[in-house]
């Protein structure tokens, strides 16, 4: 599997880099952090009343920094796995699955723009541990047309989701 991968970045940076925070109020929720032991997005939300949209974005954007961008034309698909969703949430989720990985892992590819949609519905549909594949968006609508084919409309409705 090719991915380009990069080291990831704190969420405390992303936020200072994207003036959502500053970075004493970073330092602070560290130091909490290390007490309470809460999630850094948690501790934002209720220490600086930060968004949780807000949040979201900079785990996406660490999330995608840290595990690269897979090129999808470079995996291969296993049948088994594209069963495991039909058509509508294939489509309605941005949701591809690939195959298993050695650890048995199910490699499912989504884009960045959904990614957390994605992660929600995964976690909450699929009974089985899951690696989150990043591709990009137009690649992304190629396979899900090549795997999952609807209707030209039904695929750009399903771009406004």
């Amino acid at each position: 599997m090719s991915t380009r991968t990069r080291k990831g970045i704190p969420i405390g940076e992303l936020l200072v880099h994207q003036g959502v925070l500053t970075e004493r109020q970073v330092s602070h929720i560290l130091t909490v952090q290390k007490a309470s032991h809460r999630p850094f997005g948690d501790l934002a939300e209720r220490l600086y009343g930060i968004s949780p949209k807000l949040i979201e974005d900079a785990w996406v954007v660490q999330y995608v920094h840290t595990v690269g961008t897979a090129d999808l034309d470079e995996l291969d698909f296993d049948e088994q796995c594209l069963r495991m969703l039909n058509r509508r949430q294939a489509w309605q989720f941005h949701l591809l699955p690939v195959n298993r990985d050695d650890q048995m892992h199910l490699n499912m590819a989504t884009d960045a723009d959904n990614l957390v949609r994605a992660v929600n519905f995964s976690s909450r549909r699929i009974d089985e541990s899951i690696h989150m594949l990043v591709a990009e968006r137009d690649q992304l609508r190629e396979f899900l047309m090549k795997h999952y084919p609807v209707p030209e409309f039904m695929a750009t409705y399903a771009e406004t989701m």
